[in-house]
């Protein structure tokens, strides 16, 4: 079994789901990992927080929160109007019309996002800067113009923002703000505040380029948190491929398509896996 992606950087073949789905929630918890012993000489502290939001039948997606929040026992009709207490008898009025909606879990979506967050491990415990590794959600369909709410919450705060995106399918929220640069497959943006202001700062991404180590700012007179990028792909590819989920001799690579010269590449890296194998 392969336990190293034979890619120097970003792997395409990961940009399916589900393995997309496995890979991210591990990428997101190893950069936690690595980053925590620097945040703690800081006084910091990290977390991997997850927002879940679900689709209502209305088709209107709405924040839930955290599983373990919102996942109670069931409040039935009995159980409220016994709990509700005596006091003087009120007359109230009659719906004109009860509309039933019950959630078939078989049909609706749920999407799980997982970040991480940087803290002051002081009693106050206030949030210094969010890290996002991007997924097909947040950047195709309807659950899209949500995250990019949630985005710009994050930039019109005083938090520092990273996104990281390793995905070629979808729109990059963060591309179109440096077209002085190449277009390239994969993109990580940086949001490194000043007061209400704040400096952008973008690397571009081949797929012939290997993950860099990016700083993550974390506010005046504390140097940024070294977030190594090409450490935390190869934990994650380590636990997130099992054997045979991806056929290096065989399988094409997701779509979208490549460029005739990044497909060419892709293919000369396959044939050498294929005849290692």
């Amino acid at each position: 079994m392969m336990r190293n992606s034979p890619f120097p950087g970003m792997d395409p073949y990961l940009e399916r789901n589900p393995q997309w789905q496995s890979f991210h929630g591990w990428f997101i918890r190893k950069l936690a990992e690595q980053a925590l012993p620097n945040a703690r000489d800081a006084g910091l502290w990290i977390d991997v927080e997850r927002s879940v939001y679900q689709r209502e039948p209305t088709g209107q997606l709405v924040l839930v929160g955290e599983p373990d929040v919102f996942a109670g026992p069931e409040l039935s009709v009995s159980s409220w109007t016994e709990s509700s207490g005596g006091g003087t008898a009120v007359a109230l009025a009659e719906p004109q019309a009860v509309h039933e909606v019950v959630l078939d879990p078989e049909l609706s979506e749920t999407y799980k996002q997982d970040y991480l967050v940087v803290r002051e491990a002081d009693r106050f415990r206030r949030v210094l800067a969010v890290v996002e590794l991007l997924s097909f959600a947040n950047k195709v369909g309807s659950y899209a113009p949500t995250y990019r709410e949630k985005r710009m919450r994050f930039l019109t705060s005083y938090t520092h923002f990273m996104e990281i995106d390793l995905l070629r399918a979808g729109e990059n929220p963060s591309r179109t703000l440096f077209p002085e640069l190449a277009p390239t497959p994969y993109f990580i943006f940086v949001a490194r505040k000043h007061g209400m202001g704040r400096h952008e700062e973008g690397f571009p991404l081949r797929l012939q380029d290997p993950l860099p180590v990016i700083g993550l700012p974390v506010g005046p007179g504390r140097p940024d948190l070294p977030l190594d990028l090409a450490a935390a792909f190869a934990s994650a590819y380590d636990l997130s491929v099992h054997l045979g989920s991806i056929n290096y001799g065989e399988a094409p690579v997701p779509a979208p398509a490549l460029g005739e010269f990044d497909q060419q590449w892709v293919q000369s890296i396959c044939s050498a896996v294929t005849k290692a194998s």
